[in-house]
């Protein structure tokens, strides 16, 4: 097949196939009109092949991956707090990212972002695209006093429910409260550095905004956990020092963090509830600052006709312990537990620590799927580096973590990303050759039979 992004027969033949539960060696896949007609245990060199033939000698050949939490794929209103749209060619760029490292499916957990917009980044990009909703009062509210650039200004003016978006598709409500809206990680990048500047005319590091809000308002965000020592030295580090008084300082960071803190939390326990009404999945944003609402809602959910995901269970926010023990009673409830590289595996700006990741990842059976979130411009570490990460940690086999990016995903989200996720005959060809050594040297990528990375290059057939 050429880069023009038509279908023709193809037989990929020579790597593994990581299978279900088992990898094949030298094995075979054929594709044809978009759907994996034929998997061989071997393919005789011998034999003539009318189609496209490509050696995946040296290569690992798995499903195209499922990112169930992803950001910024869209030109809807960004992030949970609503925020302006992003560029078209910064989300187009973050699709291409996406697919070059072998993600052929990602959910949109912006969920202000319309079914509109979700349908015209499915239509412009190879990646399957899906959507999800957060158009409830609580989480609108939350949105509009963290930043809400992006929305109208009342929640009937948004020209969608999360009726109406799941009736034109919607997979799931989420994320139920965000980084932004919960005095995470979107206040110490962006909200809290905006205000200090404007008040200062000191532009603040993302590290440095993150000490002064904790120091301020503790890892579990409440202004009753103000530490006064912490907070004059992590006020010096800052270079705030004589430019603005600690009492004022203190003010800054609460009415910057804490109005869109309540109806975050609100916004959880209504979209929770949505869900089992709407009959999708719910995906809650678990953190330190989600803590006690989400166990909250671990008891009222329990035996009830709804299914919740834990976003980012390995969330750094949380001690080790913490995030074990959430880990642990959701599952009890009946939740699944997601985690996310977010940068943690490679990068390592944002997010410096992976004792979280490795702490849940060491529990047999605790996690059920990887998966990205979003990093600084959309720069998370990859999801196939989640992959080889846990693998050659020993955490899982090289099946089971896969299945954890692909199938384990799909069979999770309903509509995400259905009869995708395995290497069977009858299944659509989203397909990933990949380096066996080092899974991030991403050979090609088809979708829907359709080759759109070529020898680790975007084909014609990517954009549409």
């Amino acid at each position: 097949m050429n880069s023009d992004g038509k279908r023709m027969r193809t037989l990929i033949h020579g790597g593994t196939l990581v299978r279900g539960d088992s990898t094949t060696a030298m094995g075979a896949l054929v594709l044809d009109g978009g759907v994996i007609t034929d998997v061989l245990d071997r393919w005789d060199p011998q034999h003539t092949f009318d189609g496209e033939t490509v050696s995946a000698s040296g290569c690992l050949v798995m499903p195209g991956l499922v990112n169930s939490h992803a950001h910024g794929v869209t030109g809807g209103p960004f992030m949970p707090s609503g925020a302006s749209p992003l560029e078209e060619q910064v989300w187009m760029g973050n699709l291409d990212r996406h697919l070059l490292a072998g993600t052929t499916t990602v959910l949109n957990l912006c969920g202000f972002s319309g079914m509109e917009s979700v349908a015209e980044a499915d239509r412009r990009h190879a990646v399957n695209v899906r959507g999800a909703t957060t158009h409830f009062p609580e989480s609108f509210r939350a949105a509009r006093l963290s930043d809400g650039g992006g929305l109208p200004s009342t929640l009937s003016d948004c020209g969608w429910s999360a009726e109406s978006m799941v009736e034109a598709g919607a997979v799931a409500i989420g994320e139920l409260g965000g980084g932004q809206t919960l005095g995470g990680g979107g206040q110490d990048l962006v909200y809290l550095p905006d205000a200090i500047e404007r008040s200062t005319g000191i532009r603040v590091s993302p590290v440095h905004a993150r000490e002064l809000k904790e120091a301020a308002l503790g890892r579990f965000i409440d202004p009753d956990l103000f530490e006064t020592g912490a907070f004059a030295f992590a006020a010096q580090e800052a270079g705030l020092s004589g430019r603005i008084k600690l009492a004022d300082l203190r003010e800054l960071v609460v009415t910057t963090v804490m109005p869109s803190v309540e109806p975050a939390r609100n916004g959880i326990r209504e979209g929770v509830l949505e869900a089992e009404r709407l009959g999708v999945p719910a995906i809650v944003h678990s953190a330190a600052a989600t803590r006690q609402i989400l166990l909250d809602l671990m008891k009222e959910t329990r035996n009830r006709n709804v299914r919740v995901i834990a976003g980012h269970a390995n969330h750094a926010s949380y001690t080790p312990d913490e995030a074990l023990e959430m880990a642990q009673r959701g599952r009890e409830a009946g939740w699944l537990n997601e985690v996310s590289t977010f940068d943690l595996l490679y990068r390592r700006q944002a997010v410096k620590t992976r004792d979280h990741w490795d702490r849940l990842l060491t529990e047999p059976g605790l996690v059920d799927t990887m998966a990205t979130d979003y990093g600084s411009e959309g720069r998370h570490d990859e999801l196939i580096g989640a992959i080889q990460d846990v693998v050659s940690h020993g955490f899982r086999t090289l099946p089971d973590a896969v299945g954890m990016a692909t199938s384990a995903a799909a069979e999770a989200i309903p509509g995400l990303a259905p009869n995708r996720g395995r290497l069977e005959r009858g299944r659509i060809a989203d397909i990933v050759v990949t380096d066996a050594d080092d899974l991030r040297d991403v050979k090609f990528v088809y979708i829907d039979g359709i080759c759109v990375v070529r020898n680790g290059d975007i084909t014609e057939g990517a954009h549409r």
